[in-house]
């Protein structure tokens, strides 16, 4: 091959060459100008096209959707119900002229037979609770105590206060009705100036009348006697002993202690005022430390009892009548 073949010949292949590269420019060109349209067919959805079509809740939306409880409300919502009127209990009863004075007394019946009430006043005792009567536990007779119109009419001639007590055996609300209705026509004339008490015990013997009831059903009773004896102007007050009325055992102690004062009987190896209180952890006011007492004037044993109040003085005679 001569030099001037190859120079033609190294011309026509340059020119080839560029002719190729301006052919491979152009197809790129067509390309990036209409290679993308293939992608129309399924367009990209940008962030701002799909807020528009599938709006996000904002915070208030979603706050009004599901709305958001504050610590105040929780709390609003945490907070029990407060009992209606109805079903509140009653506080216990303010007495006139009681006060923090400890005093000093004796329960009696007729098993403590003929009393010396001068002896006993003398003695120092400063009130004495006297049974009236009680409900047989077996027949549901109401009898009156045989000393207990000696007993009231004495101890209050000699200066000792007053105050009483019934032995119930009542089966339902009618029979508590009657027994206060009994008890307050019996003291009327009588200056009591401590409480009257409601006594129920022996409800656990099968003999009882009363050994069917439950707890709540006497506890009813109780409040049912109790609360017609205050209408009549009385103190009420209910009588137990400590393992009664704890952790409300036998009795809706709760109920009682929130309504009324208690009477609390234990007897423990020490007596007042060795020991100055019981062990009882409840609400009480009076406490029956022994049944083994001794009392000038007295010949038989006696009740002993502390009474944590006091009165400035006697009371008069209530004469009021308990409503039907």
């Amino acid at each position: 091959m001569t030099n001037e073949e190859g120079k033609k010949s190294g011309r026509g292949m340059t020119s080839g060459a560029s002719a190729l590269a301006a052919g491979l420019v152009l197809l790129l060109s067509l390309f990036l100008m209409f290679g993308g349209r293939e992608k129309t067919d399924v367009p990209a959805v940008s962030e701002e096209k799909l807020s528009a079509e599938e709006p996000e809740a904002s915070k208030e939306e979603a706050s009004a959707e599901e709305p958001e409880i504050s610590k105040e409300e929780l709390q609003e919502e945490n907070i029990p119900e407060s009992k209606s009127p109805e079903t509140e209990l009653q506080g216990m009863k303010v007495v006139e002229g009681e006060n923090d004075r400890t005093t000093f007394g004796i329960d009696v019946s007729r098993f403590q037979e003929d009393i010396d009430w001068k002896q006993v006043a003398e003695s120092g005792v400063d009130f004495v609770m006297v049974r009236i009567g009680c409900r047989k536990s077996v027949s549901g007779t109401i009898m009156e105590d045989d000393c207990a119109r000696y007993n009231l009419r004495e101890a209050a001639a000699n200066g000792i206060h007053l105050g009483a007590y019934f032995f119930s055996t009542a089966v339902n609300e009618e029979e508590a009705e009657e027994e206060a209705r009994w008890v307050c026509d019996f003291l009327r004339g009588y200056p009591i100036t401590y409480p009257v008490v409601y006594n129920c015990e022996g409800f656990q013997e099968e003999y009882s009348r009363q050994h069917d009831l439950t707890v709540e059903e006497r506890s009813v009773l109780a409040d049912v006697f109790l609360d017609k004896i205050e209408e009549a102007g009385y103190t009420g007050m209910f009588y137990a002993s400590k393992g009664e009325l704890e952790d409300n055992l036998l009795w809706n102690t709760d109920m009682l202690e929130q309504r009324y004062r208690i009477w609390v009987a234990q007897y423990l190896p020490g007596t007042y005022p060795e020991i100055s209180n019981p062990e009882y952890t409840g609400s009480y006011v009076m406490w029956q430390y022994t049944d083994q007492g001794t009392v000038p004037g007295i010949r038989t044993v006696v009740d002993l009892n502390v009474a944590y109040f006091g009165y400035d003085e006697a009371a008069s005679a209530v004469i009021s009548e308990v409503a039907e």
